[in-house]
């Protein structure tokens, strides 16, 4: 051991004499402080936040959607994709199928309805058609109030790119208008998908009523309409509201709209355009040009033929009978009908004078009784079974000539009546029948007279 150990003791000596200066370190090294920003948690941080960053400039620039960007938007129109039901549903043969071009290749495609079952036949309609161009079946589901029938319109080309759009027409009694409204279906990513409309309001057929107008005789309502021209779909709304009342719209022969063509976006939703002036009348309809106001109401000529004691006149319209006035004190009114049914009444009024005009159509003889001594006296007797009853003027206005009041009965049996404004304006008045014993006046419009006592001196104001 003795040995072994100085043999030891001699190698790490010799190990120890190679050992310099230079070889050897401090324990604990002294190094230079360094910025806070170089620590490795404060650069990762740092760089968190220059991603963010970037990421918020960029997100807009190229990138997928998120969540939040295709989330609806409440006020805006939603398209819904079908689903694909219905294939067992029996096919509707009691129509014949539409046939337009689908697909823009130039062929027709037939589309085929078929109806859900329900017990009330108000389910939904399955169509379905075959492209021409491709060969591969496309369908899609619509609901148009029945299933007894489809009422189809014609085709459409709303988005100008050569293919057709399938029109239905949905009919919906209870809606506001009571007119129904065009329901369009488009082929999308082959599915026949129901487009929404931007303003469905503007797109319906009927009288609106305008809100707060009803009164207990009438309601003012806006004329509102669509129709098919050239390919596109157009809608209009009267300017003017008119008066609506006891299933009778009284409105001009010629009114001003403003007109729409509904036009298809990229999302599905048809959107109408600018609106323009027109002006309707009851079989054409031209642009407005410099003339932008309805036409007068009407209110002349006036019907200036009476007959009075002693005479008689016989009427044609509807209901055919003769009339005459016998002599007496009072005079009486004799009513002879082709039913052979014989009514009277007695005039107690002084000079009468009975118009050869019928006024009002009635179920039955009417006659419009004026004086030839009394200008302010104007009376409606309308036949009631086997009696001739006046007609009760109730509402807002009266009939009696005086004052600022003017009643007359014109040549085709409109009773008008004018009442003086604060101005020089009018308002004119047409009366309706309201029960079997009673007449309402409604609102027509406002008009100037250059004579008062002359209705045909009728102006606008």
């Amino acid at each position: 051991m003795s040995e072994m150990e100085d043999r030891l003791r001699a190698a790490l000596s010799a190990r120890a004499d190679q050992v310099q200066p230079y070889h050897l370190s401090p324990l604990t090294p002294v190094v230079e402080a360094r910025p806070r920003w170089q620590s490795p948690w404060v650069l990762l941080a740092t760089a968190a936040v220059v991603l963010l960053v970037l990421g918020a400039v960029f997100q807009g620039l190229a990138r997928e959607p998120r969540s939040d960007d295709v989330a609806p938007r409440p006020d805006d129109p939603q398209l819904t994709l079908p689903p694909d039901v219905g294939r067992d549903w029996e096919p509707n043969e009691l129509d014949r199928a539409p046939r337009l071009d689908l697909d823009g290749d130039g062929e027709k495609e037939e589309v085929t309805f078929r109806g859900e079952p329900t017990e009330e036949l108000d389910g939904r309609f399955r169509l379905e058609t075959t492209l021409t161009s491709t060969g591969e079946e496309a369908y899609g589901l619509v609901e148009v109030g029945t299933t007894v029938a489809t009422n189809v319109l014609d085709p459409i080309d709303a988005d100008g790119d050569g293919d057709q759009e399938l029109v239905l027409y949905y009919d919906d009694a209870e809606a506001v208008g009571g007119g129904g409204h065009p329901l369009v279906v488009d082929l999308r990513d082959g599915l026949l998908v129901q487009l929404v409309a931007d303003r469905p309001e503007l797109l319906v057929r009927g009288q609106v009523p305008v809100p707060g107008s009803t009164t207990e005789h009438y309601r003012m309502v806006h004329v509102h309409n669509y129709w098919f021209e050239d390919g596109a779909l157009w809608s209009s709304r009267s300017v003017n509201a008119y008066a609506e009342g006891n299933m009778t719209l009284v409105r001009p022969e010629t009114m001003v709209v403003d007109a729409w063509q509904w036009t298809l976006d990229e999302d599905g939703v048809l959107r109408p355009d600018d609106a323009r002036c027109l002006r309707v009348g009851l079989e054409a309809s031209q642009p407005c040009g410099d003339e932008t106001q309805d036409e007068l109401p009407y209110v002349t000529p006036v019907a200036e033929e009476t007959f009075g004691p002693g005479e008689s006149a016989r009427f044609e319209q509807g209901y055919r009978y003769s009339a005459r006035i016998e002599d007496g004190d009072p005079p009486v009114l004799v009513v002879e009908g082709e039913d052979g049914r014989t009514i009277s009444r007695e005039l107690v009024v002084a000079d009468p004078r009975v118009s050869m005009v019928q006024p009002m159509g009635v179920d039955g003889a009417s006659l419009f009784v004026t004086s030839a001594s009394d200008p302010s006296y104007v009376e409606v007797l309308a036949q009631d079974g086997d009696q001739l009853r006046p007609l009760e003027p109730v509402g807002e206005i009266d009939m009696r000539n005086e004052g600022g009041v003017r009643t007359w009965l014109t040549a085709n049996g409109a009773l008008v009546t004018a009442v003086a404004g604060e101005d020089d304006s009018w308002q004119t008045w047409q009366w309706q029948m309201a029960t079997r014993t009673t007449m309402a006046a409604l609102p027509t419009g406002t008009v100037c007279f250059d004579d008062p006592e002359d209705p045909a001196t009728v102006r606008r104001c």
